[in-house]
C-alpha cells in the first residue's frame, strides 16, 4: 500500500532535516512511539504502540537509513513485529525537505507499507484511514517542535512532550492547588462581604 503527502513546516530546511534525524524529536512527534534509540549513524531501534480498528498493535521495530543526502533527502526501511498478534510490518520510506523561505520548508514523503498477519487482514481502507489520522497528529506536533528551535535539550516542546507523566501531573497539580487556594480565599471573602451588612 502506497501513502504519501506534502506539508509545510515553519522552520528552515536545515532545522527540519535535523529534527527528522533526532531520536528525541521523533519520539515526541510520532504517535505511539514509546522508545527510539540511535544505535549508530544509520540504525535506530524502538517500540511503537498503536490501535487500528480496535486492534492494539505493540511492536518492537528497527529502522535503517539506506540513503542520505542531508539536508535534502533521506530513504529508510523500517521493520516491526508484534508477536502476540502474529503480525509484522515493513515500511520503505522516502522523505525530502524543500526550502520555501528563510524560515519555512515543505516536507514531501512517500511510504510503501506492507502488513502481514492480523493487521494485514484488516483491509487497506481501514489501515489507510488510520494512517491519515496518525499523519495529521504527526504534522501538528512536528510543526510545533520545529518552530520551538533546533533539536536538543533546549527545545521546550520536546522537553514537555517527553516529560514523565508524574512530572507533568505534579506541575498541573501545583497549578490546581494554587487555583484552589485562591478560590477558597475568594469564597471566604465573599461570605464575609455578604455577612457584613447584617
Amino acid at each position: 500500500m502506497k501513502l504519501g503527502s506534502t506539508f509545510p513546516v515553519p522552520a528552515s530546511r536545515d532545522r527540519v532535516f535535523a529534527h527528522f534525524l533526532d531520536p528525541d524529536s521523533m519520539r515526541a512527534c510520532v504517535p505511539g512511539c514509546s522508545e527510539l534509540v540511535k544505535s549508530d549513524d544509520t540504525h535506530f531501534r524502538g517500540a511503537l504502540v498503536n490501535e487500528i480498528a480496535h486492534v492494539r498493535f505493540s511492536a518492537a521495530f528497527s529502522a535503517e537509513i539506506t540513503s542520505l543526502e542531508a539536508p535534502a533527502r533521506v530513504e529508510a526501511v523500517l521493520r516491526g513485529e508484534d508477536r502476540k498478534l502474529s503480525s509484522s510490518i515493513k515500511v520503505d520510506a522516502t522523505l525530502a525537505v524543500h526550502e520555501t523561505g528563510p524560515d519555512s520548508s515543505s516536507v514531501e514523503f512517500g511510504m510503501d507499507l506492507a502488513l502481514w498477519g492480523t493487521l494485514g487482514r484488516l483491509g487497506e481502507s481501514i489501515v489507510r484511514r488510520r494512517s491519515e489520522d496518525v499523519q495529521r497528529q504527526f504534522v501538528e506536533v512536528f510543526s510545533r517542535v520545529c518552530a520551538a528551535g533546533p533539536p536538543g535539550a533546549d527545545n521546550a516542546v520536546v522537553r514537555r512532550l517527553l516529560a514523565p507523566p508524574a512530572e507533568v501531573g505534579q506541575a498541573e497539580g501545583e497549578v490546581a492547588t494554587r487555583l484552589s487556594w485562591w478560590r477558597r480565599l475568594l469564597a471566604r471573602l465573599g461570605v464575609r462581604r455578604a455577612a457584613a451588612p447584617r
